[in-house]
């Protein structure tokens, strides 16, 4: 059985995941069928895909921009978001989170 990775969200991925949250209110809330329950689905894709970088970081893709780092795409909805990590040892550092339609981070 192979050893898993601890995830490690810095303080600039939770602010940005907190921002994307509010964006997906503020979107479902501007809807004509706002759908409650949006926020919460989200945060479970988000939780689903940081068991992806626990057991198989290695597997995103590299970043086109920063070739160090690893790039996970979390799709919900009509989009989704692109979290940038970096793999140090057992340890994938959640660095930033983007809105796929944003063309970089911020």
């Amino acid at each position: 059985m192979s050893d898993r990775y601890r995830v490690v969200p810095t303080a600039t991925f939770q602010e940005d995941i907190e921002r994307l949250e509010e964006h997906i209110v503020e979107r479902e809330l501007a809807s004509h069928t706002p759908d409650e329950t949006c926020l919460f689905r989200f945060r479970d894709v988000v939780e689903r895909a940081m068991g992806i970088l626990s057991f198989a970081p290695h597997t995103c893709r590299r970043s086109a921009a920063h070739g160090a780092f690893r790039e996970l795409i979390i799709p919900f909805g009509h989009g989704g978001c692109v979290v940038l990590f970096a793999i140090r040892d057992m340890d994938v550092v959640l660095l930033a989170a983007r809105d796929q339609h944003e063309h970089d981070y911020r």
